[in-house]
């Protein structure tokens, strides 16, 4: 009977988002409007082996990525396909292919959760096993992949507040790696033990193994200076305590704004009127120039990854309200002390760095003050987080081990 009110409920998912979209909803005309892309693709597919990935959201290509590579050199024959189900993931892929694409991987748009699409699927490729990120299960495939005897995968799980929705979904799964303890004893406590194995998060791999290239000109702004301070992914409320500051020739801000519309940079331009200038127009100012300037608005996507890297600390956006952390990896990675706001949510890697004092959460502007006038403390803090990720390398390899 939970099956069936599971499978019930997938069918009803798939005709809810049909009716927002007819309504105007913007997410699900998105989402309606991809939901073919890639199924032409798939089945024409002629691979003779084939590795089933699939990702949600952009957040868990991140994920995936070094899972899919660890598995194609243990079996460096079999292709990919790939699947996603964001639109927020889908078009960045389409510009840009994963490291290690091929010819004979496909990717495609997951679509709607029908017993008929999948019974055609399953029937034309010869999978040798479905690997999902994180959370991203859907019954109608589960009880498909049941049927031909496809193992099922999960792996980078870790339950939000430590509870497991849907338990009879993840019980007819082959593995389930999760991140941390406390994600395994929340299976365990399920009966699941059997399945359940802790590896950590891919995403440490990812953002150890990727190289930065900054540019000469940024170099020679932030060596002009005491101490550089990068905000990634800010929002307003970290926008305006950043403003709060003060900023000079020896102390410099660039600020990475999570909305780089044009509506939310102009307000940017008012709210720093003077003070900083954007990134389009600084880069094509002469050194001299550029040295002038104490604050830069990056008003471009795909840079802040490698700013981390002339930083001195990292202030991270989305701790002040509903909208969540962003990444802390990346600057941990770069071996950055790290200031956020206040709710680091179910971010286990956040709630972690801030247990070992590499990430501050308390005030804002007086965290960051801190770190600022203790550059050594600053320095040895950051270089511990570092550590940290380096002592998590190689989940990867354990995940794809074992299956």
């Amino acid at each position: 009977m939970a099956w069936v009110a599971l499978r019930t409920g997938s069918s009803l998912w798939v005709w809810l988002l049909r009716l927002l979209a007819l309504l105007g909803h913007s997410r699900a005309k998105a989402r309606v409007a991809i939901r073919e892309e890639g199924h032409h693709e798939v089945m024409s597919s002629e691979a003779e082996a084939v590795m089933w990935f699939h990702v949600s959201s952009l957040g868990e290509v991140e994920q995936a990525l070094p899972v899919m590579q660890a598995y194609r050199e243990r079996h460096p024959r079999t292709a990919w396909l790939l699947t996603v189900y964001s639109p927020s993931a889908w078009h960045p892929l389409q510009e840009k292919l994963p490291e290690g694409w091929r010819e004979g991987d496909v990717m495609a748009v997951l679509p709607d959760d029908q017993p008929r699409t999948w019974a055609l699927w399953l029937a034309h490729l010869p999978l040798e096993g479905l690997a999902l990120a994180k959370y991203d299960l859907w019954p109608h495939l589960l009880t498909a992949c049941k049927r031909a005897g496809v193992p099922v995968h999960a792996f980078a799980v870790s339950p939000s507040g430590g509870r497991i929705t849907n338990p009879a979904l993840w019980r007819g799964l082959a593995t389930i790696s999760v991140q941390d303890q406390d994600a395994a004893a929340a299976f365990n406590g399920l009966g699941m033990e059997g399945a359940v194995h802790v590896d950590g998060d891919p995403r440490v791999e990812r953002v150890l193994s990727r190289a930065a290239q900054l540019s000469p000109a940024w170099r020679t702004w932030a060596e002009a200076a005491e101490a550089v301070v990068v905000a990634g992914s800010t929002w307003q409320e970290e926008e305006r305590l950043l403003r709060s500051m003060e900023w000079h020739a020896q102390r410099r801000l660039v600020l990475v704004p999570h909305d780089v519309s044009p509506a939310h940079l102009a307000a940017l331009d008012a709210q720093w009127d003077g003070v900083a200038v954007r990134w389009s127009q600084w880069s094509q100012m002469s050194a001299e120039e550029q040295l002038r300037w104490h604050v830069v608005v990056v008003d471009a996507t795909g840079l802040l990854f490698d700013l981390y890297r002339m930083a001195d600390v990292a202030a991270i956006g989305g701790g002040h309200g509903a909208n969540g952390l962003h990444n802390v990896l990346e600057p941990a990675s770069a071996g950055l002390p790290i200031v956020t706001g206040p709710r680091l949510g179910d971010f286990r890697e956040a709630v972690a760095l801030q247990s070992m004092g590499v990430l501050r959460s308390g005030s804002f502007v007086k965290d960051l003050e801190t770190a600022l006038s203790q550059p050594k403390e600053s320095k040895a803090s950051g270089e511990k987080g570092l550590r940290w990720l380096k002592d998590q390398e190689g989940a990867s390899a354990g995940i794809v081990a074992r299956w």
